[in-house]
């Protein structure tokens, strides 16, 4: 599908920002991002300095794990993690994104911050935080070392396009200090979409959704499938993959802060390619106890969630409504 000149996902290098935050280049590039969230919410990323051949190996780890025996995978369930902190395998169909639709056709699974079920921090909020969970028969330096490589690296790439976001509002740079501070949660998911052997239209690899948290950074394979609702064009527009780029995109709580300026994008994903689509998206949900009001000091339409709520409220909809139709 041609993308129309009303439509446009830019991509945008940000490597000037990183090198001097204070240079004209760097402005240029907080412009790029500030309008590229004002008007689909959606954009490439590139010159992010995260090496190539980690991805790779990322990639390589995730089709390791995916091949691996149905039974070894359900044997690392979430449903058996520790407490809520969604760590491990999701089967096919587990969670349904898209109201009135089938379960998604996808499988995945959920990496975080690796925290002990015995430490404080997990025990004053067992929603998404706790130790994650490895396969055994996958070699470390196949799965877990690159993994939690990859997570270090992309969670300083988040803490990095929130301070090009804060740059480009009118809140001040400390405007995210709440949300990033007090172990601020971040999920790390693989997923793997089989090919759809299905036109139908309630069938999709991930039902139209907007993200939960604040923002997203997905690395997509060569497969495509990633389509954005265009509001204006009433359609459904695809996002072309890019050699080591990003797809970022705005989440809801960035679209409750800004009172809407910044766009939370209806999007989702079909595979009709005739062959796998692997995908890893990492969440950037920020520290469960801010409270999300609007960043002018405006009052809030309705009760004003904490993070752990807004989050545990889209969790309980879309795994419940994966369960719902399976039964």
């Amino acid at each position: 599908m041609t993308v129309s000149t009303s439509f446009n996902i830019p991509t945008v290098d940000i490597s000037p920002y990183l090198a001097s935050p204070t240079s004209v280049a760097a402005q240029e590039v907080v412009a790029q991002v500030r309008d590229a969230c004002i008007s689909t919410g959606f954009f490439q990323l590139i010159g992010h300095g995260i090496p190539r051949e980690l991805q790779d190996e990322v990639f390589a780890g995730s089709r390791a794990f995916f091949d691996l025996p149905l039974a070894e995978k359900k044997a690392l369930d979430k449903a058996g993690s520790v407490g809520a902190s969604h760590r491990g395998y999701e089967l096919i169909g587990n969670q349904g994104l898209q109201e009135g639709a089938q379960p998604d056709l996808k499988e995945g699974f959920y990496i975080g911050r690796d925290i002990p079920a015995t430490d404080p921090r997990v025990l004053r909020h067992a929603f998404l935080m706790g130790p994650n969970r490895w396969p055994a028969s996958l070699p470390s330096h196949i799965f877990r070392e690159p993994m939690e490589r990859y997570y270090e690296r992309v969670y300083s790439l988040c803490l990095a396009v929130l301070d090009i976001l804060a740059a480009g509002l009118a809140h001040g740079p400390d405007i995210f200090a709440d949300f990033v501070a007090n172990d601020p949660v971040a999920a790390l998911r693989l997923l793997h979409y089989p090919p759809q052997t299905t036109d139908a239209p309630d069938q999709l690899g991930a039902g139209a959704h907007t993200d939960f948290g604040a923002i997203t950074l997905l690395l997509q394979d060569t497969i495509g499938g990633l389509q954005v609702w265009d509001d204006a064009g009433a359609r459904w527009v695809d996002v072309p993959p890019e050699p080591d780029a990003y797809v970022v995109n705005v989440g809801d709580m960035l679209q409750m802060w800004t009172g809407g300026k910044y766009k939370s994008s209806r999007h989702r994903v079909l595979n009709r390619s005739g062959t796998d689509r692997y995908s890893v998206p990492f969440f950037f949900d920020g520290n469960l106890e801010c409270v999300l009001k609007p960043m002018d000091g405006s009052e809030a339409s309705g009760e004003p969630l904490t993070v752990e709520g807004h989050m545990k409220e889209r969790y309980a909809s879309t795994y419940g409504r994966g369960k719902k139709v399976r039964e």
